[in-house]
């Protein structure tokens, strides 16, 4: 049995605001595992994102799902701006044996850091993704003047670094952070991300889809980030085949009327489904129903759709680019492909002409996601790493 721990959890965006995307998700569930348990877990947050839920306390502490959350006012200003957040971690600290801080680049983060190093508490940092190339691409001069100024510090006096993959640990080696660093995957409830057969085929049914459309799914938010420019290009040389492409996400920054653009220059609109976002409650049937999950992402630091798609039984094709893709390749649990789209229409032709050779990826897909990324395994992995944190602080502390 773990030791149990006073955890803060100290997030600009949490539950249910999910048009934030997977760290949303995955933070929310981490925080929900590690309360059952048997740690003591807050959350500090904004209320960003939930202004259509009026009846949600702020500046007080709810319970949610099993774990204290307070949602603090979002006030107006660069980024996001909530000063009751920033003051209730500066006055708390203490309180608590470890802050895990989720959000790099954000105002927020700065107080945590400086209230934690302050007062002597450990802190934890979870970049997401934010420290890999591609978002050093974005805005690169704004970004290196804010890390001298401001993240250098949250980075550098962590007491730990938590990474989600291989290859976003990789990425961050040239900062030569001195902070412990460690590889906790993002875990996943797998009791409710399952197969869903029977809601898998209503699904089919209420999108005018047949038994015998191939469908190519991807889930997620549409954005530059996810590459998904190269689908259209990749699918436009398989037009002889009886296939089907559905995304289900909001548009971020203008790529779904640029994909849409990309499709009917190549004849294929009528190939194609765009959905709006929707609860995770609704993903499983349409994760169930397709038979391909794409992700051609340009960078993914882990990518939660992934482990989705694989408990729900459905393959997934997906680049070199995406945090998983070492684990998915040495696991055997679906395709790996570099961003050149004749590669992409190869693999995909392959697997609508010859779907018997996915059979064989199911069965190691659900065995991999039970044994590797449920959210027990990985918050069991979490609260070790912050236990293992907090004795060296407290050792190095009495060397002093």
């Amino acid at each position: 049995m773990q030791t149990q721990l006073k955890i803060l959890h100290y997030i600009p965006v949490y539950a249910p605001a999910w048009q934030f995307g997977g760290p949303v998700l995955s933070v929310s569930q981490l925080c929900e595992e590690l309360a059952a348990l048997g740690h003591q877990v807050e959350v500090f947050t904004s209320n960003t994102g939930l202004n259509n839920q009026p009846e949600l306390p702020l500046n007080q502490p709810v319970i949610r799902n099993g774990v204290k959350v307070t949602y603090f006012q979002q006030e107006p200003g660069i980024g996001i701006h909530c000063p009751g957040m920033e003051q209730a971690v500066t006055a708390r600290a203490r309180e608590f044996d470890i802050i895990h801080i989720t959000g790099v680049w954000q105002r927020t983060s700065g107080a945590a850091c400086k209230a934690a190093k302050n007062q002597g508490i450990p802190y934890v940092v979870s970049p997401r993704g934010a420290l890999g190339p591609y978002s050093w691409q974005q805005k690169t001069a704004k970004k290196i003047l804010y890390y001298l100024w401001q993240e250098r510090f949250n980075m550098t006096n962590a007491a730990g670094i938590h990474y989600t993959s291989k290859q976003e640990l990789q990425e961050c080696h040239w900062l030569k952070l001195p902070g412990k660093s460690f590889i906790v995957p993002n875990g996943l409830n797998t009791e409710f991300w399952q197969p869903a057969l029977e809601a898998a085929k209503a699904w089919r049914k209420s999108q005018n889809l047949s038994e015998d459309d191939f469908i190519l799914l991807n889930v997620g938010r549409l954005h530059h980030k996810k590459g998904l420019d190269l689908l259209p290009q990749a699918l436009a040389r398989l037009r002889h085949l009886n296939w089907r492409m559905v995304f289900v996400g909001g548009d971020d920054d203008g790529t779904k009327a640029k994909l849409q653009q990309q499709f009917q220059s190549a004849n294929l609109s009528d190939r194609v489904i765009f959905l709006e976002r929707c609860e995770p409650k609704k993903l499983p049937a349409i994760y169930s129903a397709a038979n391909l999950f794409v992700l051609p992402s340009r960078h993914e630091n882990f990518g939660n759709v992934v482990v989705e798609s694989l408990a729900c039984g459905c393959p997934i094709l997906i680049s070199n680019k995406v945090g998983l893709h070492n684990e998915v390749a040495e696991r055997g649990v679906g395709w790996v492909r570099s961003r050149v789209a004749s590669e992409w229409t190869e693999a995909i032709e392959e697997l609508i002409q010859f779907p018997s050779k996915m059979q064989k990826v199911i069965s190691a897909s659900k065995k991999c996601v039970e044994s590797t990324y449920s959210t027990k395994k990985t918050a069991l992995q979490m609260g070790s790493y912050y236990l293992e944190t907090i004795n060296k602080q407290y050792i190095n502390e009495s060397k002093i």
